[in-house]
């Protein structure tokens, strides 16, 4: 049995602070430029999202444009995890993101144009979703090679960072420029934050990247899951978190519209869950030698959050319900992919990325839409509920992998 201190899965001692990485120059110019093209997607999706409940009052019609920003993903994930392990990775992300400006910046101009319809709006969340296909798992497979081992927790832990942060306030922003200026400057601003990345990532210098001993095939991936039922389990709590942070989204905008507020209302909702992630990754961002007991405790607070966000009569408790989702998800989602990322090779790395995408992104496109399929038919209080179920099933398999490792030892 590997000791704690041989072991690559396990923390290093004395872990640096939550910043650490930052101080690295490659790592500091990759996190500003995600920060800004995640708060630039945050913008266009409340955007996109309050354009179709303002135009046909239906929360399902929501939850399709949320499925299509996303559909692409578990089609596509395969393939851009074995080009992420087969090809320059920087030069993966530089091509996604330029393809993500010109699909936003088209978008953009037929707002201006007075060309918009839900229809176009769902087209183009259908292009775009097809250059995060790519960008995600390229993108958590990417950053490991721009900071130190010592960082790598951290590093995994401010990437989540950077789009809670995004989300947080992203949708606050998005909602106050379609108030005020219309949907049109959502659009373009977002398609001006991708070319921000493109231009970081032109000045950023990665370490060696690592290639697989025989042809990178995606099936090779698969035989990791069977092989470690470590990583197939740390796969479905990520699923779990992805599909409990659904509700804010899909829901939002009829949350609002109940309580008698308007677009900037449906932002706040969004963004209080953001709060709770960013909040959560400075207070319980450190990696653990206890993991699976810790995520367990934070995936409570994540179906705590739903519940909460589910059944409150009130605003001010629905804010609160949103932020301890997001406290919960947030923290049990990077804790987890932490733990994945050491638990991997790098020559492996794009193969289970995909994975991780397929668990953490491809999962919310089928969330979305049995979350406003439910909202629609039944309630929005038992579609949020529905979405926490994932989460509390998360809870028992990781106090079983807790007991394992506890007898192990």
């Amino acid at each position: 049995m590997l000791s704690a201190l041989s072991d690559p899965s396990q923390p290093p001692a004395g872990q640096p602070g939550p910043l650490a990485p930052l101080r690295e120059r490659d790592y500091r110019r990759f996190f500003i430029g995600s920060l800004i093209s995640n708060l630039g997607t945050f913008c266009q999706s409340i955007a996109q999202s309050l354009y179709i409940f303002e135009e046909t009052r239906s929360t399902f019609l929501v939850g399709v444009v949320n499925f299509a920003q996303f559909a692409a993903v578990p089609v596509l994930a395969p393939l851009a995890g074995t080009v992420a392990d087969r090809i320059d990775r920087r030069r993966v992300l530089i091509i996604a993101q330029s393809a993500a400006f010109l699909a936003s910046g088209v978008l953009a101009l037929l707002a201006l144009a007075g060309l918009l319809s839900p229809m176009v709006v769902i087209a183009a969340a259908t292009a775009i979703g097809i250059t995060s296909a790519f960008a995600f798992p390229v993108g958590r497979a990417f950053a490991p090679a721009l900071v130190t081992d010592v960082n790598l927790g951290r590093a995994v832990n401010l990437d989540s960072v950077s789009v809670n942060m995004a989300r947080a306030t992203g949708p606050v922003i998005g909602a106050l420029i379609v108030d005020h200026l219309g949907v049109s400057w959502a659009f373009t601003i977002n398609a001006l934050s991708f070319l921000v990345l493109v231009g970081a990532l032109l000045s950023i210098r990665p370490r060696f990247q690592a290639t697989p001993p025989n042809r990178s095939r995606f099936r090779d991936g698969l035989g990791v899951l069977r092989e470690r039922p470590l990583v197939a389990a740390l796969l479905f709590v990520i699923a779990a978190c992805a599909i409990g942070a659904d509700p804010p989204v899909t829901l939002g905008p009829e949350l609002a519209h109940r309580f008698g507020g308007g677009d900037t209302l449906a932002g706040v909702i969004l963004g209080a869950f953001g709060a709770g992630g960013v909040t959560g990754a400075f207070v319980a961002g450190a990696e653990s030698m206890r993991h699976h007991r810790k995520v367990a405790r934070l995936l409570a607070v994540l179906v705590s959050g739903l519940a909460l966000f589910a059944l409150a009569r009130v605003l001010p408790l629905v804010l609160v319900g949103s932020f301890l989702a997001g406290f919960g998800y947030l923290t049990a989602q990077t804790r987890t992919s932490t733990l994945l990322v050491r638990s991997i090779a790098d020559h492996e790395r794009g193969r289970i990325m995909a994975l991780w995408s397929i668990a953490f992104i491809g999962t919310r496109p089928i969330a979305s839409l049995i979350d406003g399929l439910i909202a629609d038919l039944v309630s929005l209080r038992v579609a949020a509920l529905t979405m926490a179920v994932p989460a509390a099933i998360a809870i028992a398999v990781s106090l079983r992998f807790d007991r394992q490792r506890l007898a192990s030892v």
